[in-house]
């Protein structure tokens, strides 16, 4: 589902937790505070169908990550947004903080290793204890590293480009 350029898919709605209307969720950045309060947010549905909502999340158990929705109240309603993307504008999301960075922000960056020589373009962020960045060259090849403090030497969302230390990335299978 691609969203308008003014706004941010931050996840879908994976499933029904309970019977009072509870969702569980799928998120991009499960660890984020974004939605710890009540925000507004669209539901986009597989056909392309938006409904506007008031959206607030709260850790279940394990990792999971579960969520309560304006005017769903029901295991039925609940039901009825599953597969349903989480998404916002674009100037509701807060500042991220100093050396953060959102993931729309950090995709079709060119990554260069401290050689200059062009490693890739990210085109995903596999999110989990350490971030996994996908980068894929102009030939197709998919290349990978993981995004640690040594590995990212610099983000420059100015310039467009991230600056990786030599060695860092590796080829995919």
């Amino acid at each position: 589902m691609g969203a308008p350029e003014d706004e941010i898919v931050l996840g879908s709605v994976a499933g029904v937790f309970g019977f009072r209307g509870e969702v569980r969720l799928m998120l991009h950045h499960r660890e984020g505070d974004t939605l710890q309060q009540e925000r507004p947010v669209t539901l986009v549905g597989p056909e392309g169908e938006r409904r506007e909502v008031r959206l607030r999340v709260r850790p279940g158990a394990g990792k999971r990550v579960l969520g309560t929705i304006s005017g769903v109240h029901s295991e039925e309603d609940a039901r009825a947004l599953q597969g349903w993307a989480i998404v916002i504008r674009r100037d509701e999301l807060p500042e991220p903080e100093a050396g953060e960075f959102y993931v729309h922000d950090l995709l079709d960056l060119p990554v260069r290793d401290e050689q200059g020589a062009e490693q890739g373009v990210i085109v995903d962020i596999i999110a989990g204890a350490v971030d996994i960045w996908v980068l894929e060259t102009d030939s197709g090849e998919q290349r990978f590293f993981v995004a640690t403090k040594e590995s990212v030497l610099k983000v420059d969302l100015e310039a467009g480009q991230v600056l990786v230390r030599d060695g860092a990335v590796t080829a995919g299978e």
